[in-house]
């Protein structure tokens, strides 16, 4: 299942700031009723990991081959473009 779409860098800043202000997570909420109460919530729990409103890169798919490798692939066929 593919997850959703994340919120722009300028709506969770614009969150954060109403919450900084003193508006509570349900105001919020109100004020941005096509967000969940829930997401919100966790926006604001997560602005301190985030730097200047970026998220954090997500993990992906571990890389089969290093770079040495691959550079060694590429040399052998450099030397000798006919091997598999």
């Amino acid at each position: 299942m593919a997850r959703s779409k994340e919120l722009t860098p300028t709506l969770r800043a614009r969150i954060c700031e109403l919450h900084d202000i003193g508006w509570g997570y349900r105001r919020i909420q109100k004020r941005y009723p096509w967000i969940p109460l829930s997401t919100v919530r966790y926006t604001i729990i997560k602005e301190a990991e985030r730097r200047d409103g970026v998220s954090k890169p997500r993990k992906g798919r571990p890389k089969k081959l290093t770079e040495a490798d691959k550079e060694r692939i590429i040399k052998v066929i450099d030397e000798n473009p006919r091997v598999t």
